[in-house]
C-alpha cells in the first residue's frame, strides 16, 4: 500500500462502535519526529505526523504536542478558523473545534486497511478526504458523517465497462473490485471554484462541481503525482516521482520541466511575489521564479511540505520541523 511518506522516501461511514483507539503517546522529541503536513492557523502553526503526533506553535520555533485519541500516522491537515481536521492511516479523520487543542474521532476504519492521504474543506461544513485505491469521502455537516463516493469516471473506458458488467452480474464482487481497481488519490487542490486531483499512474483530474464528478487531464507521464497546485505566478504545476515536474498551459496542456534530479517531489509551496518552491526527498528544493533552480539542504532529509509564516518558510521533514532558506 502506498503511503505519502513511503512514496516520498522510495505514502460510509460513521465510526463503528467496535473500533477501538489507542491515544497518541506524548513524546518529548515529537518536534524531531517524522512530520507530514503543516498549515497556518488563526493562532500560528499546526503540524501533524507519525504516531498521531499533532504539534501547535505560535512562532514556528517552540512547539507543543497535543493530546490525540488515536496513534495512527496523520498525513494531512485542513483549517477553517478554529475548526481543524486531520486525516491519516486506517481511514482516520479527527477534528478539533478549538484550534487544535482537543481532538475527537469522526471516522476510523482500521479494517479497511486504507490510508487517507489528503483533506480539503471548502468551508466549515463541506469537506473531502481522499486516499488509497480511490478512497473518496465527503462530508456536508462538518464531519459529523462521512459518505463514500466511488469515482469510476477516473478509470479508462475499458475498466469502466468491466465494472459495469460486473455490477450487473455480482454486486458483492463489484464492490470488492471497486475497492482495488481505482488508483491512489494523493492530493486535492482548489483554485477558485475549480478542484484538482493528483494521484498515481499519471492521474491528474479536474472538477467544476466541487469534486462530485471528475475529468481526467491528459499528461504524457504514467508515474505517481504527489501534488498539484497553482503557483504564485498563477501557473498550474504538478509534481511527482523521480523529480518529475509539469506545468499546464490551456493551449498546450501539460509540459515537463526538466529538474535534472531523480528524487521525488512532494509538495508545491507558493511564496511571496512570483516565487514558488517545490520540496522533495533527499533535501532537494526546486525554486521557480521566472527560471528553475535546484538546491539541496545540508541534512539531505526528505521534506514533505512547507508553509510561509511570518516571513519564514517553515517545513516539515522526516526529522521534524525545519526552516528553509535559499
Amino acid at each position: 500500500m502506498k503511503l505519502r511518506f513511503s512514496l516520498a522516501l522510495a505514502a460510509l461511514f460513521i465510526l463503528p462502535a467496535q473500533a477501538q483507539t489507542t491515544p497518541a503517546f506524548v513524546a518529548p522529541l515529537a518536534k524531531e519526529s517524522l512530520l507530514l503536513d503543516v498549515a497556518t492557523t488563526t493562532n500560528g502553526l499546526i503540524a501533524v505526523g507519525e504516531r498521531g503526533h499533532i504539534l501547535l506553535s505560535e512562532d514556528g520555533i517552540d512547539w507543543q504536542q497535543q493530546q490525540v485519541p488515536v496513534n495512527a500516522t496523520l498525513t494531512s491537515v485542513a483549517v477553517q478558523g478554529q475548526l481543524i481536521w486531520s486525516v491519516g492511516h486506517d481511514a482516520l479523520v479527527i477534528a478539533s473545534q478549538d484550534g487544535g487543542h482537543s481532538w475527537q474521532v469522526q471516522h476510523y476504519l482500521p479494517e479497511l486497511e486504507k490510508p487517507l492521504m489528503d483533506v480539503l474543506f471548502l468551508d466549515e461544513q463541506h469537506g473531502m478526504a481522499i486516499g488509497a485505491y480511490g478512497l473518496f469521502l465527503r462530508t456536508e455537516d462538518g464531519g459529523a458523517s462521512w459518505l463514500r463516493e466511488p469515482h469510476i469516471e477516473l478509470l479508462d473506458e475499458e475498466d469502466i465497462q468491466y465494472l459495469q458488467e460486473l455490477k450487473e452480474e455480482d454486486e458483492a464482487l463489484y464492490e470488492q473490485e471497486l475497492g482495488s481497481i481505482l488508483p491512489h488519490f494523493n492530493r486535492l487542490a482548489r483554485v477558485n471554484n475549480i478542484l484538482y486531483l493528483a494521484g498515481e499512474a499519471g492521474l491528474l483530474a479536474v472538477s467544476e462541481d466541487f469534486g462530485k464528478s471528475w475529468q481526467r487531464m491528459d499528461v504524457d507521464y504514467y508515474g505517481s503525482f504527489f501534488d498539484i497546485r497553482q503557483a504564485a505566478d498563477g501557473r498550474l504545476f504538478a509534481a511527482g516521482l523521480r523529480g518529475n515536474l509539469f506545468v499546464y498551459d490551456e493551449a498546450d496542456g501539460w509540459s515537463p520541466l526538466p529538474t535534472g534530479m531523480k528524487s521525488s517531489l512532494n509538495s508545491i509551496v507558493p511564496l511571496e511575489g512570483n516565487q514558488t518552491l517545490v520540496v522533495g526527498n533527499n533535501g532537494y528544493l526546486v525554486w521557480l521564479d521566472g527560471e528553475l533552480n535546484v538546491t539541496q539542504t545540508k541534512e539531505e532529509k526528505a521534506i514533505l511540505n512547507a508553509v510561509r509564516f511570518k516571513g519564514n518558510t517553515v517545513a516539515v521533514t522526516e526529522a521534524g520541523v525545519r526552516f528553509i532558506q535559499r
